[in-house]
């Protein structure tokens, strides 16, 4: 089935091309040139992705990407301008799953918008190939490789995750206990990307705390190494 993009964007004519460029590789797309429209129009059933650019005329697109969050975990990409550092930052850590910098590559969207949804639960059913195994346990929290999910284990309370968050949780529970180093992290996310920034990954590590420390611990369940990378420092099982 084809996989519909929403394009949220007040340059029409950048929009207009951008419909038909998607069109040649296989997708659709709507476009709306604000945020009203993209209110009225969301919704998290039809779009497998949003192209959001953060200068609207009628709204703020950070708040546009908060309140998507809030009700939704499709993939966000960022328009950014190339000054925007602490936009690109700032909409990375509410849950954007990647930013490109105007102007761009039609081409390079393209590239990120493909490596974005391969890794949003929608679209795995199955485990991968050569998978021992289809869960991990750790810390009281289950993730699930075939479902792409976690959930806490007491109470049954599922914890919602982005693709990227999960991408990012599995490859730090599979080396638990040892130091993810940051140019692997990068290409677990990004592949091999060069425009992709450590404040990114930073960005992700930040979000995905939020979600899975207690507010009450001392410390969070994903450290920092100076220099290095990340660890998931707690032991897991796998099942």
């Amino acid at each position: 089935m084809t996989q519909t993009i929403l394009i949220v964007d007040d340059d029409m004519q950048l929009t207009s091309f951008l419909s038909r460029f998607l069109a040649k590789h296989g997708f659709a797309a709507k476009t709306v040139s604000s945020g009203a429209q993209t209110r009225a129009v969301f919704d998290p059933e039809t779009f497998a992705l949003i192209v959001l650019d953060l200068n609207l005329p009628d709204a703020d697109g950070l708040e546009l990407a908060r309140e998507i969050r809030l009700v939704a975990q499709t993939p966000i990409i960022m328009l950014t301008a190339r000054d925007e550092v602490f936009d690109r930052i700032v909409g990375l850590e509410l849950g954007a799953d990647d930013y490109l910098t105007k102007p761009y590559e039609p081409r390079e969207l393209l590239a990120r918008i493909k490596a974005v949804l391969r890794r949003t639960p929608a679209a795995a059913v199955q485990p991968e190939k050569g998978a021992e195994a289809s869960k991990i346990l750790f810390s009281g929290f289950e993730l699930d490789l075939v479902k792409r999910s976690l959930r806490l284990v007491a109470g049954d309370i599922s914890i919602p995750l982005t693709g990227t968050e999960f991408t990012l949780l599995r490859a730090l529970a599979e080396s638990a206990g040892a130091v993810l180093a940051r140019p692997r992290i990068m290409d677990v996310l990004y592949g091999n990307s060069t425009t992709v920034t450590d404040r990114a990954i930073d960005a992700h590590v930040t979000r995905l705390r939020r979600k899975i420390d207690d507010a009450g611990a001392g410390a969070s369940l994903i450290q920092a190494v100076h220099g290095e990378g990340y660890v998931l420092a707690t032991e897991v099982e796998l099942f």
